[in-house]
């Protein structure tokens, strides 16, 4: 393998692979990236065998050739390079050559022979949606996914299409996320479980025009351009949301968005890292959110509101608040109550989404 390939082009297309890579396996090549020179471009692929994500750059190939190499030292090599271009040479099966201005770099590496095969998926099933949108969507929910790997039917979103929309449904048990959007193209599916390291490595992609999303038995894959992101399917059945979500909440509360995060926030510093607890105490126009601890001291807070119920008062975790205010675009925002045993429900006011919710369970206090 001897090519040629600018720098920056290179940069761009290996700094994506390091979400990938894994940094502690007992597997030495998923620490590796995989290169590829072949015809005009040299190629790249990482993966720890549940996703996986390859690219490419236009290189000038004078030699093909593949080599897997240890992701996060190859990275550090070429962002500390000077100069426009990079020469890749193999001077053998696990010996790398890398040259760049007055820079000379050897590093060992291993066949490419040693590397996963990739998995493929198959276009029977497959719709292209508008990337902004589906990852401002991805952003929304997010949050609510669990990272509690005994719950792995959780360790994902609800990514569904259906007639017209795309609906994405994150849980964790205590707090829901849904968010529901128009986008054309779409149909009719049961919906399949996407992990919460796939989603996360869509949100740094960046580009402005269509992903193409395909299903197969049991992976899916998302392309953007040069890249595509592959994953296996969680298994498991996903709860029953609709349920979850009450329907008979009688108490409206709206506020300002920036205020309310930031009342919380600062009530919330005098929580305990075990009793993450604040109370919001509802009157009308006025909202007080307060928290008190033994060790630390107490704090509280007033702002005003567009209430116009009866007096009560909820516990919440502030940081299951916090998380969904931080995801909100819109100005005001309006929570749905009933008592303090019953579920708050969130939304935005006048969003753009066709649907987006969020369901957080209250805490006793």
């Amino acid at each position: 393998m001897e090519v040629r390939i600018k720098r920056a082009d290179f940069l761009a297309e290996l700094m994506p692979m390091q979400g990938i890579v894994e940094r502690r396996t007992t597997i030495p090549v998923l620490s590796h990236i995989l290169l590829q020179a072949n015809s005009d471009r040299l190629q790249l692929a990482s993966t720890d065998l549940d996703v996986s994500l390859t690219s490419w750059c236009e290189a000038e190939v004078k030699g093909e050739g593949g080599i897997a190499v240890q992701a996060r030292k190859f990275l550090e090599i070429i962002r500390s390079l000077v100069g426009d271009e990079v020469q890749l040479v193999l001077e053998d099966e696990r010996r790398l050559s890398i040259v760049a201005g007055k820079s000379r770099f050897k590093i060992n590496g291993l066949a490419p022979e040693d590397f996963p095969t990739l998995p493929t998926v198959g276009e029977e099933e497959k719709v292209e949606l508008p990337f902004t949108k589906l990852k401002k969507m991805i952003g929304k929910i997010i949050f609510a996914v669990s990272t509690e790997e005994s719950r792995f039917q959780l360790n994902g979103a609800l990514f569904k299409l259906k007639d017209g929309a795309v609906e994405i449904v994150a849980t964790d048990g205590h707090r829901l996320a849904l968010v529901e959007n128009e986008i054309e193209g779409s149909r009719d599916n049961d919906g399949v479980l996407v992990p919460r390291k796939a989603l996360q490595e869509l949100q740094r992609f960046e580009d402005e025009g269509n992903i193409t999303f395909c299903r197969g038995e049991h992976h899916l894959s998302f392309s953007l351009g040069k890249r595509e992101l592959t994953c296996r399917m969680l298994e498991g059945t996903f709860p029953d949301y609709e349920r979850v979500i009450a329907k008979d909440n009688d108490k409206r509360a709206r506020f300002v968005r920036k205020e309310l995060a930031e009342a919380i926030h600062r009530v919330s510093l005098l929580t305990g890292d075990r009793a993450r607890a604040i109370k919001l105490r509802m009157s009308p126009n006025q909202l007080v959110v307060s928290a008190a601890n033994p060790d630390l001291g107490e704090a509280v807070e007033e702002l005003s509101s567009e209430y116009e119920g009866d007096e009560f008062h909820v516990g919440m975790n502030p940081d299951y608040l916090g998380h969904f205010l931080s995801a909100l675009d819109t100005e005001k925002v309006e929570l749905e109550l009933k008592d303090e045993n019953t579920q708050c429900i969130g939304h935005p006011v006048e969003g753009q989404d066709r649907r987006y919710l969020c369901v957080i369970m209250p805490m006793r206090i």
